[in-house]
């Protein structure tokens, strides 16, 4: 996996110093120990964060810092504004909002959810410092897909698909039997979610944000099929 990322990375001396194909925190966290026997919800994102706080991660041990608010990180001390609006939080933390998961930190959050037969891996694993460039490269993501994604839902053989955000369904649509089902989809929010949830088991819905929070019945509502299947 990081060889992909390495050669990747020296064909863009562009991208030197913002694409770190070294730097993998869903490794890094170890979130293999926490895989479930059997994924019956495999959550796809887009990325890791770039940063712990107002500081670059850099290397490994960054990944185990207290305030780097990675997915896997249970060490991370998630800040909570009592009143706040929903999706207001980090990733981890609204789709445990979202899932009912009550835990009292995110070590026992994480936990729970992978009793429940849930996983979550990245489109792209490596870091990429979206402070410093935002968008990332839609050729890294089809790579990405290919190279590390693939073989990772093959081999985790999960009973549904939920994809998280627009980049997230660009990774995806370029694994069958979901490019199939995708062939033509443009965005998150102009799927016939139904339809596809139906046909290939595969859930599409916006990123779970702040930014998102127009589209929260939508959110919700997909949350609370996530919920029956989970159990």
């Amino acid at each position: 996996m990081r060889e992909a990322y390495r050669r990747y990375a020296d064909e863009r001396p562009a991208l030197d110093g913002i694409l770190l194909p070294g730097l993998l925190p869903h490794d890094a966290c170890d979130a293999a120990s926490r895989r479930p026997g059997r994924v019956k919800v495999l959550f796809v994102a887009e990325s890791p964060p770039w940063a712990a706080g107002r500081r670059e991660v850099a290397e490994p041990a960054d990944c185990r810092n207290p305030g780097y608010p990675y997915f896997w990180n249970d060490r991370y001390d998630a800040p909570h504004r009592p009143g706040a609006p929903p999706l207001s939080r980090g990733l981890a933390e609204n789709l445990f909002s979202l899932l009912g998961l009550d835990g009292d930190s995110r070590r026992e959050n994480l936990d729970l959810f992978a009793e429940r037969g849930l996983y979550l891996v990245d489109t792209v694993r490596c870091v990429f410092r979206k402070n410093r460039r935002p968008a990332i490269p839609a050729d890294l993501v089809r790579m990405s897909a290919r190279a590390t994604l693939a073989p990772e839902v093959a081999a985790l053989a999960p009973e549904y698909v939920v994809v998280l955000g627009n980049t997230a369904l660009l990774g995806l649509r370029q694994i069958e039997p979901y490019a199939t089902a995708l062939s033509g989809a443009g965005t998150v929010t102009g799927l016939s979610r139904e339809a596809i949830f139906e046909e290939s088991r595969l859930l599409c819905l916006p990123y779970p944000g702040g930014r998102n929070r127009r589209y929260l019945n939508t959110i919700e509502a997909g949350f609370a099929l996530i919920k029956d299947i989970a159990g």
